[in-house]
């Protein structure tokens, strides 16, 4: 940061009440670890026994897979542990090292839609959005060419333009929100020249997610029919690829 610009940022901090200093601080904090910025594309299907809904072509009740749309991540680093060589060194000078482990946290927004109506009384369509989704990895070997890693993830989903129509064309939107928890395994391929580069990524993974209850909107939120669904459930397998561009630090951090 630049002389002035240090100063300015000084004078505006003492002039916030101590509450927003000491968040605008936190968050500036945070900033400072950012190491990576991407996008990304999620696949992803139903549990097999999955009995409300199908994904993809609604003529197919079968379907399990179609689910897909697209992603933006942020990822700060945490820590690392161990140390191995980067590379030869002539004799006598101090080998240069990199760190073996990388943990990082990801905060991530997705948006994905495909789903269907087993049902063929009536449709059944929308979307679910991930936000905030928020993800802990362990990166092995982050300076190589492949760097396989494994992760836990946990975020807020929420129904998004989710609605249902009838055989007569009636239109009962919904809305609701549940919590999701899952894990994955993934590789990056390494693209880095000095403190830049960037990476792509493939993800496979697994998660959790059951909105258990709806909230019914428009005129006829009084009036459900029994064949209409009370709870979604979005459980199942998904494979997220993508590339993510490396955030240059100053060296030694």
């Amino acid at each position: 940061m630049r002389p002035l610009r240090a100063l300015t940022a000084c004078a505006l901090l003492a002039t916030l009440p101590r509450g927003a200093s000491a968040q605008i601080g936190l968050m500036e904090g945070l900033f400072r670890n950012l190491d990576n910025v991407g996008g990304f594309w999620t696949y992803a299907g139903f549990l097999p026994r999955s009995t409300v809904m199908t994904a993809g072509d609604p003529r197919d009740p079968q379907k399990q897979s179609g689910l897909q749309g697209p992603g933006l991540a942020f990822t700060f680093h945490m820590g690392s542990a161990g140390r191995e060589p980067r590379g030869r060194r002539p004799e006598g000078q101090r080998p240069d090292t990199a760190p073996a482990w990388r943990f990082e946290m990801a905060l991530a927004y997705s948006h994905i839609t495909g789903f269907r109506s087993r049902e063929p009384s009536f449709d059944l369509r929308g979307s679910i959005r991930e936000l905030p989704r928020l993800a802990w990895f362990a990166e092995s070997h982050p300076e190589r060419r492949l760097s396989p890693y494994f992760g836990v993830h946990m975020g807020l989903v929420s129904l998004q333009s989710v609605a249902i129509y009838d055989s007569v064309g009636t239109y009962y939107p919904i809305s609701g929100s549940t919590w999701e928890v899952g894990a994955s395994v993934g590789t990056a391929l390494n693209f880095t020249a000095g403190n830049e580069g960037f990476a792509v990524f493939v993800e496979p993974g697994y998660t959790l997610r059951n909105v258990a209850s709806f909230d019914w909107g428009g005129q006829n939120s009084k009036i459900i029919p029994v064949r209409f669904p009370r709870s979604l459930r979005f459980t199942g397998w998904e494979i997220a690829a993508g590339i993510e561009f490396r955030v240059p630090h100053p060296a030694g951090r």
